[in-house]
């Protein structure tokens, strides 16, 4: 039974006689229709694996708890350094505590290990990057004595996390 049968990402469940062509029906050419069904499945799937993962609201209240502790790091008072930093660092640790077994709930697909390697690789270039793009910016505005280089540096890390965190 199970050889004569098909099982697509929907779970519905075709038989190998429902799917042959009858007598009456004009064939198609094979490879065209193949082709056009499994790309049609390979966007759907794609398309719901990229809206499940992470929704955007993430990116941005990760981006928010970004520039807080950059605002802590420049505020002058001790209370409100330590206060608005440790509530930010906090934040962060929520927000990232809540999404992973969120998305590891949502979305039950086992990934070739290409794919996986691909989106690991992802994953870690985006956490470089807003580092990199993070602590330069606030290097170059310490140098030209830029008032609260660290808040203005980590927004604009936050940027970067807001515009290429949807992208991974």
């Amino acid at each position: 039974y199970l050889e004569n049968s098909h099982y697509f990402l929907i779970r519905k469940e075709v038989s190998r006689r429902e799917t042959t062509m009858s007598d009456t029906q004009q064939p198609q050419p094979a490879g065209t229709e193949a082709a056009a069904e499994l790309a049609e499945i390979q966007r759907r799937h794609q398309q719901v694996i990229k809206t499940a993962l992470v929704p955007v609201w993430y990116w941005w209240a990760y981006a928010v708890a970004i520039v807080a502790y950059g605002v802590g790091r420049d505020s002058r008072g001790s209370a409100v350094k330590a206060t608005v930093i440790t509530l930010a660092v906090l934040a962060m640790v929520v927000l990232s505590g809540v999404m992973i077994p969120e998305v590891r709930r949502r979305v039950k697909v086992r990934l070739d290990p290409q794919p996986q390697a691909r989106l690991t690789a992802a994953v870690i270039g985006l956490i470089i990057l807003v580092i990199l793009v993070t602590v330069f910016t606030a290097i170059a505005l310490v140098a030209a004595r830029v008032p609260y280089p660290v808040t203005i540096a980590c927004a604009a890390g936050g940027a970067v996390l807001v515009i290429a965190g949807p992208l991974v």
